[in-house]
């Protein structure tokens, strides 16, 4: 029986259900027992910055074209997730002629006689239909198989980051940093939601901005980040000291959450663009700069640099929501402005380990002191 690479409405509704794919009774079907989570998209493209190995098969086929492609790295690498592609043609389900329980079990059966450890309840699972094709031969040219995404067994561990190659391998997976201040405190506060993340990108902050985006990257994969916009700050794109003027000293950037790619070719512009160099920060423009041109948010994060004054701490007054601030590299005290920030706006400090709420302050009552 001519077999088509693609499955039936009935089967998708099946997975998007989580639903078994055959009979309780019937053994035969390795994928049995697999939570499929069922997406359309127009055209398969996995994204940079995840590590993963393509085993294709051709239309119509079972069998992996390029098995050694895993074999070659699978004792370095961990499995997490595994998309199973497939094209969605045709649509007319009276057009079908295809044995789909038997299709996907064959597909499923190769896999696991690659490397049975993909076999694993840890791994997750997604069913990826391309909905583009209008044809046969369409269809054909599109990848048909499974990709499977892995984190590498053993990371560098580094102390800085100083450069885009440093930036991309962080956020890749191929290398780690010490200080987790950043990922530690996002873990601690699932509460925060809808969040338009704020950060200090400059020079001594590279490091604690990879790991925001490493914990946007992991969340996305699990379905719940809650990261809804970043805004990036370099203090005025190398201007001088005397350049900067309060609320106008430049060198912000905004950021989609959907696209690790943009992400990360914003925050690699914004370096190219400048790394700061002076001791204070352009903070509460930056603050301003997402409140006036983004919506849809409902908490505001700054991850700030304790060693660094905020410049333009006189723009206070415009700000009437709460600020949550990750407070970096902490050594000693907490710097005042960021205490006066988080009191004055019925926010809140946080560090590798601690969650500090400051006596709220009314700004208005103390200007008139």
């Amino acid at each position: 029986m001519k077999r088509y690479l693609c499955l039936i409405p009935l089967l998708l509704g099946m997975l998007a259900n989580s639903s078994l794919l055959a009979d309780d009774d019937d053994d035969r079907f390795l994928y049995r027992n697999l939570d499929f989570r069922k997406v359309e998209v127009p055209i398969y493209q996995l994204g940079a910055y995840t590590p993963h190995v393509k085993l294709e098969m051709a239309h119509e086929q079972e069998e992996i074209v390029n098995a050694g492609a895993w074999v070659k790295i699978a004792s370095k690498a961990v499995a997490y997730e595994i998309d199973l592609v497939f094209t969605l043609y045709p649509q007319d389900i009276t057009k079908w002629r295809t044995d789909y329980y038997e299709l996907l079990n064959g597909r499923m059966e190769e896999l696991f006689a690659l490397d049975s450890a993909l076999n694993s309840p840890t791994i997750k699972w997604n069913m990826i239909l391309q909905t583009e094709p209008s044809s046969e031969e369409e269809a054909k040219s599109h990848f048909h198989g499974f990709v499977i995404k892995y984190r590498p067994r053993r990371v560098r561990v580094v102390k800085d980051v100083r450069t885009p190659q440093e930036l991309k391998s962080l956020i890749a997976g191929y290398a780690t940093i010490k200080d987790s201040t950043v990922f530690h405190v996002m873990e601690r506060h699932p509460e925060w939601d809808n969040m338009l993340v704020v950060m200090d990108w400059t020079g001594s902050m590279y490091k604690f901005g990879a790991q925001l985006v490493l914990w946007h990257k992991l969340n996305m994969v699990a379905n719940h980040s809650d990261a809804k916009h970043f805004v990036f700050f370099n203090d005025g794109n190398k201007k001088k000291e005397w350049q900067k003027r309060i609320g106008r000293t430049g060198g912000v950037y905004r950021a989609r959450t959907d696209e690790i790619e943009e992400i990360v070719s914003t925050m690699l512009y914004v370096m190219q663009k400048g790394d700061g160099g002076d001791a204070a920060e352009n903070d509460l423009e930056a603050i301003l700069t997402g409140i006036q041109y983004l919506e849809d948010y409902r908490e505001i994060i700054l991850i700030a640099d304790n060693k660094s004054a905020i410049r333009d701490i006189e723009l206070l007054d415009k700000i009437d929501k709460p600020v949550w601030i990750i407070l970096c590299d902490i050594r000693g005290e907490f710097h005042p402005d960021y205490v006066r920030l988080a009191a004055s706006t019925g926010g809140s400090i946080h560090t590798l380990k601690k969650d500090w709420t400051p006596p709220q302050v009314d700004e208005s009552k103390e200007d008139k002191k």
